[in-house]
């Protein structure tokens, strides 16, 4: 061995001396302070730490990466009935598990999950549901819509986001429309009970606010349900309304309108929307979650219809998913465009101020734009001159 190379082996294992010397020591340092229950920065064994703005990049991306899971936590936790189980009072681990029928392993992962979602709340011993979840996941709230996140969020809509991607891909697929979705009668009675629970309540809320006392026959175009119009007429004791949507839908529709008792003035009419005759008489026109289902000539089409069908006077309420003018939100309506790709190949990213444009350009008076459901859709409502 020459002298240089001799002189460099002697350098490499002094280094490595002097490390092993350092890492003994930064061990005795830590494992002293842990037993006195403390351990300073200084002491840490971490001596690159990510700089901030990168730790917040990268978090930012792995909490969108990771969404998926927090959506399976709390799918998998209202079919173990959690919240509904932590309703009356809270419980810890192991009475969760024999109440739940639940492995007390998975499932204390799966609180520990519903923990960090604030889903749930714990004291060092029992958990209980955040206010939230008590008001929205317990199946005896009245502002209850697990069955919409179970029967169509999850059912449905989770299961055939593979078809979007291959739908952005080019590669040839299934036709994405309701027609082809709602294909067998469980499905369409799950997606329409679905909708259903999670309708109830932006239903209520439309009757309360608005003022339809001036109105005779409402028209719910793609009604599904027919959850906006049993809201309706329950407040409103001199209005009958007609429900119009797929023929497969209006079999669900007309079995849910019976369960509420208001056969007598809601009635159904089965067709597609776009190139059917509709039922006549309404002076009140809505389409609720319709439009952002359809390319721009659709809705121009739609916006023509209407304009044709109502007398002057009569009224025409948009309430749909739609993005501020800059396209940079609501989150949740981005969010929920993206998955009605899965049912909707022509599903299209309006904002608002295009729907009231659109509106306007058809020949409707009176256009006002507002939001409706915090941080997910708007209502532009306008009248026939």
């Amino acid at each position: 061995m020459s002298k240089g190379e001799l002189t460099r082996e002697r350098i490499l294992a002094r280094s490595a001396q002097l490390f092993n010397r350092r890492r003994e020591a930064m061990g005795r340092m830590s494992c002293a302070k842990r037993k006195q229950g403390t351990m300073s920065q200084e002491t840490s064994s971490i001596d690159h730490p990510m700089p901030p703005e990168r730790s917040d990049a990268i978090s930012a991306l792995s909490a969108i990466a990771y969404g998926f899971m927090g959506s399976q936590a709390l799918f998998a936790a209202l079919e173990l009935a959690l919240f509904t189980t932590l309703s009356d009072e809270p419980c810890g681990l192991d009475d969760l598990a024999k109440r739940l029928g639940a492995p007390a392993g998975p499932l204390s992962v799966l609180l520990s999950t519903c923990l960090a979602l604030g889903l749930l709340t714990w004291d060092g011993q029992r958990y209980s549901n955040s206010p939230a979840a008590q008001r929205f996941l317990v199946s005896t709230a009245r502002s209850y819509v697990g069955d919409y996140y179970l029967r169509q969020i999850s059912a449905v809509l989770y299961d055939r986001m593979h078809l979007v991607r291959a739908l952005l891909h080019g590669e040839p697929t299934e036709a994405l429309a309701y027609a082809t979705t709602l294909a067998t009668p469980q499905v369409t009675e799950e997606f329409i009970r679905g909708q259903h629970g999670g309708s109830l309540a932006p239903a209520s809320r439309l009757a309360r606010t608005l003022d339809l006392s001036g109105y005779a026959r409402f028209l719910d175009l793609g009604g599904g349900s027919g959850a906006f119009a049993i809201e309706a007429v329950k407040h409103y004791s001199g209005l009958s309304a007609v429900v119009f949507d797929l023929p497969q839908v209006v079999v669900v529709t007309e079995k849910i309108i019976q369960e509420s008792g208001l056969q007598e003035r809601i009635t159904c009419a089965g067709g597609d929307l776009r190139s059917d005759p509709w039922p006549g008489g309404a002076d009140l026109i809505l389409l609720s979650y319709i439009v952002s289902c359809y390319e721009p000539e659709t809705l121009r089409a739609l916006l023509a219809r209407c304009l044709a069908y109502l007398p002057s006077g009569g009224g025409l309420l948009i309430h749909d998913f739609a993005l501020y003018a800059d396209r940079s939100g609501p989150h949740n309506t981005a969010l929920f465009l993206f998955g009605e790709l899965t049912v909707s190949a022509q599903t299209q990213p309006y904002t608002v101020d295009e729907l009231g444009a659109a509106m306007q350009e058809a020949g409707f008076a009176e256009v006002v734009m507002q939001p409706f459901l915090p941080d997910l859709t708007f209502l532009v409502s306008g009248s026939k001159p």
